[in-house]
């Protein structure tokens, strides 16, 4: 089964990569998001795989297992090889390593707001 279906899937396939982007930190979700990566107009379940997309990639760009979520260990994991496997085009699996630009913009993000010191 696909990842995003209908009218949530045409809005994501739309967006276009802008590598001239810088991202903003998403302090409730722990995130980076490019405005490249949100579509206006998806459905609520639509904005909700989005999210967990985005919360997925942030354990891959602060380099620790899905599984380290401890409400569902295997959740995060499952909706990422999900999405993989659904084969959209989504700005976001463009950026799956940080520049150490960003890194250090993420890491002090973390820091300030969460008084977080995981590394990234």
């Amino acid at each position: 089964m696909a990842y995003f279906t209908g009218k949530d899937l045409e809005l994501i396939e739309k967006l276009e990569f802008n590598s001239e982007l810088v991202p903003s930190y998403d302090v409730i979700k722990n995130c980076l998001i490019w405005d490249d990566e949100r579509p206006d107009g998806l459905t609520p379940d639509g904005y909700e795989k989005l999210c967990d997309l985005w919360i997925a990639r942030s354990f891959i760009h602060r380099e620790i297992p899905f599984s380290t979520w401890s409400l569902d260990p295997e959740y995060f994991d499952r909706i990422w090889k999900k999405a993989i496997a659904s084969k959209f085009s989504w700005p976001g699996f463009e950026r799956l390593k940080l520049t150490e630009k960003e890194r250090k913009y993420y890491l002090r993000e973390m820091k300030e707001k969460n008084n977080d010191d995981e590394g990234v």
